[in-house]
């Protein structure tokens, strides 16, 4: 259990877990359904029945869109009223083949750039065809796997010629603590790779070999030039610009107790086993309408035998990084993690999703500023 005495900060700041402390501030609580403003329904069919989060809204010639890549289907929604207008099935063999393992893809104005088997990005035009691959760079041996990999809530984003992406291991394995490219940016210009380097906090050695408690999330700023990574053992977040990392407070006021899994030998397999109680910090997001950077958290897990203990809370900052409120849900009501509309931020209402539609429901987190 977290235990804020002078002695216990001053070592975390030592071991980099926390550079800033945590703010004096009456950070306000309160229940996530207060600042629904809308809800978005988006009509569904057999093989568009699992519509995730995964969103991009964009202006066209012939009106507003929503789009994503799922399933290897680009699908078209007009927005806001969740007619589907296009459903485009791409290969996965063959000269426009994107492979079988998509691991994330970046829908542009005038193309789409796909995660590929692990190892390469491809450009594809709207209607399948392959326009262009790069492999990606030779993995070190610091790395320890050959192929790069991505998990969570971790989307491909893109700042003017820049796409940036992350490579995160499916565990924290010993040696990983002086390892330091895991951000990839590819210029879609000069068809260059590059990293922004960032290394895990230290108290991360003590949670290796667990699948959940080893995982990070990443969101840029392009306002701010900065990078910002939300790992799951730390109430900090790691902030990089112009090369350098430093921390910022990004916690909840909540008690949290993170629990490392346990691994088991299968043959020639490890079965690793997360404890679901645990205490983790998950997916970092940006809500482009009202400027506001939004982190999740997972006070509590379940439990077979206790299912209703789950708690969760939707931490909400300004672009500084200053808490503004800590809003609770029910997973079994609402998604975790959105995309940005005209009108707000859009997350999965379970609630009100049917056989024909999934329905968001469209948050203000502007409302917040009002309530104080």
């Amino acid at each position: 259990m977290r235990k804020f005495t002078l002695l216990s900060f001053l070592a975390l700041s030592l071991l980099g877990i926390s550079c800033t402390p945590k703010s004096e501030k009456h950070i306000p609580v309160f229940d996530l359904k207060d600042l629904i403003v809308d809800t978005l329904y988006l009509e569904k069919d057999t093989l568009t029945k699992d519509l995730r989060e995964n969103f991009s809204y964009y202006k066209t010639d012939s009106g507003e869109v929503i789009a994503t890549f799922l399933n290897h289907q680009l699908l078209v929604y007009s927005y806001p009223e969740g007619k589907l207008l296009e459903k485009k099935k791409f290969e996965k063999e063959g000269p426009n083949g994107i492979g079988s393992f998509v691991t994330g893809a970046y829908i542009g104005e005038k193309s789409i750039y796909v995660l590929s088997q692990q190892k390469e990005l491809i450009e594809t035009d709207f209607n399948g065809k392959v326009l262009n691959r790069w492999d990606f760079p030779k993995v070190s041996d610091a790395r320890k796997y050959a192929n790069y990999s991505t998990a969570g809530f971790n989307r491909v984003r893109k700042s003017e010629n820049e796409l940036s992406f992350i490579d995160i291991p499916y565990v924290f394995l010993e040696g990983f603590e002086e390892y330091d490219k895991w951000g990839m940016i590819f210029n879609t210009e000069s068809h260059a790779f590059s990293n922004f380097n960032f290394l895990y906090p230290k108290v991360i050695a003590e949670y290796t070999n667990d699948d959940q408690l080893g995982l990070f999330s990443h969101v840029y700023l392009p306002a701010n030039n900065e990078h910002l990574i939300s790992f799951a053992i730390s109430d900090s977040i790691a902030v990089v610009k112009n090369g350098k990392q430093t921390w910022k407070w990004g916690g909840t006021s909540e008690s949290l107790e993170f629990k490392k899994g346990t691994t088991v030998p299968s043959g020639d397999y490890i079965v690793y086993q997360p404890d679901h109680e645990s205490s983790k910090y998950n997916g970092l997001d940006f809500d482009t309408h009202a400027g506001k950077i939004l982190r999740w958290v997972r006070v509590k897990g379940p439990t077979l035998e206790n299912m209703d203990q789950e708690r969760n809370r939707l931490l909400v900052f300004d672009k500084n990084l200053s808490s503004e409120a800590e809003l609770e849900f029910k997973s079994k009501e609402m998604g975790m993690y959105g995309f940005n509309t005209p009108k707000g931020y859009a997350v999965s209402l379970y609630t009100e999703t049917t056989d024909d539609v999934t329905a968001f429901a469209v948050l203000d987190f502007s409302k917040i500023n009002a309530k104080d």
